[in-house]
């Protein structure tokens, strides 16, 4: 690329232009199964923008290998799992306003629904990183009025506006290393997690790596004790309770105390639901007696 220098600064020569890009079949491919993918993302400003990507890549290909991809039905062959799990139509402005602001890196007045807290509460936020995690998409940046870091999710901004002012991204800031730690999304207090996992589950846990700290050791009778350091417990609690009596808790005792409230609460429920049942059938015994 021929670049040239004055006093004002440097410059690329009027004239020069970057040649076509050459796409073999397979790349070319991959590269549209992939931007198909993203367009499933409806109401999220990547959508419409990929979409017209997507006709760009084709129109710049050569004429047999673009007939060829506009012949075949590649769309549902393959599939990156990047479908979101929120209808993002219904904050598609919102979404959009966000996804401007960071890129011009001007600060945003949000109203914010806290799920925590069941109230809504104005806030200014820099809008350093989005990130795209279970199906969901979050907002990551510094709380002027926490005045930290916080993750935002962009379905609960109820209002926005752009502001006037300008921020800047600490030189020490990274999403990689601000998530670290999570076993989601949430940030809390580090704690030292250690799980024994019946034989009937443990080659399925040691068959993924579900968090980077990761862990393993099989005992003897073919139980597996997995080990992770997380920031939080909120979320690996809930990814336990899915493995019901298949993994016991051995530490911390906080987490441990977690899972066996909820397990009462379950127990209670059951109780309900099968004392409901009995009554029900009950009911219709004495009702098919008397016909």
């Amino acid at each position: 690329v021929p670049i040239y220098s004055d006093k004002n600064g440097y410059s690329v020569t009027s004239n020069f232009f970057m040649p076509k890009i050459s796409l073999d079949v397979s790349e070319a491919v991959t590269l549209i199964l992939f931007i198909n993918s993203i367009k499933a993302q409806r109401g999220t400003p990547y959508s419409q923008i990929l979409n017209t990507a997507c006709e760009k890549i084709i129109n710049l290909l050569p004429a047999n290998l673009k007939k060829m991809i506009m012949d075949s039905n590649f769309n549902g062959l393959v599939d990156f799992g990047l479908e979101t799990k929120v209808d993002y139509k219904k904050v598609e402005d919102i979404f959009t306003y966000v996804h401007k602001a960071q890129l011009e890196k001007k600060s945003i007045y949000i109203n914010y629904y806290s799920i925590e807290r069941k109230e809504e509460k104005e806030r200014i936020v820099d809008p350093y990183a989005l990130k795209f995690r279970f199906g969901v998409w979050y907002l990551i940046g510094f709380c002027n009025l926490r005045k930290e870091i916080r993750t935002f999710r962009i379905d609960r901004i109820r209002e926005i506006k752009i502001l006037d002012t300008q921020f800047s991204i600490p030189d020490d800031f990274s999403l990689d290393k601000y998530l670290s730690g999570s076993w989601g999304i949430k940030k809390g207090k580090e704690y030292r997690v250690k799980l024994k996992f019946c034989p009937k589950i443990s080659e399925f846990i040691s068959e993924i790596i579900w968090h980077p700290s990761q862990k393993l050791k099989f005992d003897s009778d073919g139980s597996l004790y997995a080990e992770y350091k997380v920031m939080g417990l909120d979320e690996i609690e809930r990814w336990i309770l899915g493995f019901g009596a298949n993994v016991e808790v051995i530490e911390p005792v906080e987490l441990r105390a977690g899972i066996l409230k909820e397990i009462n609460k379950l127990g209670r429920l059951a109780l309900s639901i099968s004392k409901r049942n009995i009554s029900k059938a009950l009911k219709i015994r004495k009702k098919a007696k008397e016909e």
